[in-house]
């Protein structure tokens, strides 16, 4: 009983460390670019800021799964939450330095999103090593709700305060934020276990080993190829497609617009909660057939643009209904798919697995924002919607054949 209650209980600490931190990212996320907006007033400096803040955290992630799979993943995410405390407690200590205050703010942000990398693949690495195989994916399902949730709650508790109080009162809610999620995951109960060969090698031998695993488990290539081809052909969506559709053809309105993301987080949070509960669907089984059903959702989107224009409402009403539905179909689509990455990958290459698949997406998912932003450009971004998902539909059709 005692080791059931232990058991739960790091679960619990690990999920509530992670919540909290996600909270913070999605807070400050929204916050800094209406700071920087106001300090310079000029779009160009402060789209200049965000590529020179994220860039170097892109480039260092396959770097980091080596770090993953050699040392503490407990000690690692503390670590991470305090250095990150630490850092917000610089910028609000540094605030009064207006002339190179901007600088500090930068190199900060820098560190903070490497810092925010190696957490997210700790974290998984070490759900993995915590939650047993037959209920991961279960965990999984509860993991991705408190994620969301603080996805949908920060951004909107983050604006309200920043306008109210300022930027300073922010910053103390960064530094008591991860200092409380560094102390729930002090807590969690939880014994490293050494991979000796890890040690002694070399670490450019480790990174070769790491792709070598992918590249020669044909499961977990497929797998990882068709998580790609969506990031590329489907990232698109919430930049581009949704709001080309929305507010540029059909004139919709910015703030009924927003309406569209709550019902996607709104399908996002009962599939999280259907996954934790569900004790008999296997969805990893699913898999393949949930992405060929929500790119049908997807093409459906682009197919009533046509049919309803210019019935406003009624076409709006479609979206919201369609926008639940693929955000309850994406979550039962990732969910289980992390949880068979979790369980069909050894642990010894999990943090190089995870570092791969982050840097792989956070490079694809611009490409493929780019490549949408051409195509909705010169066709249009109903057919991009429906010239996109057909063709992950072949891919599926593809794969089961």
């Amino acid at each position: 009983m005692k080791e059931e209650k232990d058991y739960k209980k790091n679960i619990i600490l690990l999920i509530a460390g992670r919540i909290t931190s996600k909270f913070g990212v999605a807070f400050y996320l929204v916050v800094l670019p209406l700071y920087i907006l106001k300090s310079s007033g000029d779009l160009a400096l402060s789209g200049l800021f965000f590529t020179l803040s994220t860039i170097p955290a892109i480039v260092v992630t396959p770097f980091l799964g080596l770090v993953v799979d050699r040392l503490n993943r407990k000690n690692i995410i503390v670590v991470c939450d305090l250095l990150t405390s630490f850092l917000y407690f610089i910028l609000l200590l540094t605030f009064g330095l207006k002339d190179i205050y901007p600088v500090i703010l930068l190199i900060v942000t820098i560190i903070v999103n490497i810092i925010s990398s190696i957490f997210e693949i700790s974290s998984k690495v070490l759900f993995t090593e915590l939650v047993s195989a037959d209920t991961l994916e279960n965990y999984n399902g509860i993991k991705s709700f408190g994620d969301n949730g603080a996805a949908l709650i920060g951004p909107v508790l983050g604006t309200i305060i920043f306008g109210l109080w300022g930027f300073k009162i922010v910053l103390v809610i960064m530094v008591c934020l991860y200092f409380l999620s560094a102390i729930q995951e002090y807590f969690i109960q939880y014994t490293f276990s050494r991979i000796s060969h890890l040690e002694k090698s070399h670490w450019f031998d480790d990174l070769k080993g790491g792709l070598h695993f992918v590249w020669h488990n044909k499961d977990i290539l497929n797998l990882f190829i068709l998580a790609m081809t969506l990031n590329f052909f489907i990232g698109g969506s919430e930049e581009i497609m949704n709001p080309g559709i929305i507010i540029q053809k059909y004139q919709i309105s910015e703030t009924l617009y927003g309406f569209t993301s709550t019902s996607l987080i709104i399908g996002t949070f009962i599939a999280g909660l259907f996954i934790f509960k569900n004790k008999k669907i296997n969805l990893q089984n699913y898999m393949y057939h949930l992405i060929f059903i929500n790119s049908i959702l997807m093409i459906g989107i682009g197919v009533f643009s046509f049919l309803f224009y210019p019935m406003k409402q009624l076409y709006f009403c479609t979206f919201l209904i369609l926008q639940f539905f693929i955000g309850f179909i994406v979550t039962c689509v990732n969910v289980p798919l992390n949880s068979y990455f979790q369980i069909h990958t050894p642990l010894e290459y999990q943090g190089r697995f995870f570092a791969l698949l982050s840097f792989s997406s956070n490079l694809l998912i611009p490409l493929g924002i780019l490549y949408s932003g051409f195509l909705s450009s010169a066709a249009g971004p109903d057919v991009t919607y429906i010239v996109n998902n057909v063709i992950v539909s072949l891919i599926i059709l593809f794969y089961f054949f």
